[in-house]
């Protein structure tokens, strides 16, 4: 394993076990691991492995890192899906609505099911409309702002 596959394994383990808000408080688990790294670095490796920063349970935010079948691949086909073809999007209960042009929504869903994210129950699309399904209102709510992050990253 090289050492960068090395360090960003340590990290889609440390985001997945504990909450990180901040690139020093993520540069700080790693040294305790034994890996120091720059900022520059770090921000790097966020970018390339799909890493977002996403509302926090009690307030605050979070970094989440992509499911690890996800790409950096998988991350650049969403943006440029969500880009072109995402028109709108709105929650309603445990379900977000996302508004596609014509004849589009299936790749978009796509593009979101290869992500991976781990609060999406299920995904369901017609021709420019896509039913995302998640467990409960605010995990919609925030599915809702984790898109309209990337969406608004890419713009």
């Amino acid at each position: 394993m090289s050492r960068k596959s090395g360090r960003h394994a340590k990290i889609r383990e440390l985001l997945q076990a504990e909450s990180v808000d901040t690139h020093s408080r993520l540069a700080a688990l790693l040294a305790r691991q034994g890996l120091v790294v720059s900022q520059s670095t770090l921000s790097k490796d966020l970018r390339e492995l799909g890493v977002v920063r996403v509302p926090g349970p009690e307030g605050g935010f979070r970094y989440m890192p992509a499911d690890a079948t996800a790409t950096l691949r998988d991350r650049r086909l969403l943006e440029r899906e969500l880009r072109e073809y995402q028109v709108g999007m709105r929650p309603a209960g445990s379900l977000l609505i996302l508004h596609t042009t014509a004849g589009h929504a299936q790749s978009v869903c796509e593009a979101i099911d290869r992500m991976g994210w781990p609060e999406i129950v299920g995904t369901i699309a017609g021709e420019n409309t896509i039913f995302v399904a998640t467990e409960s209102a605010e995990q919609a709510e925030a599915l809702g702002r984790r898109i309209a992050t990337i969406q608004s990253a890419v713009a």
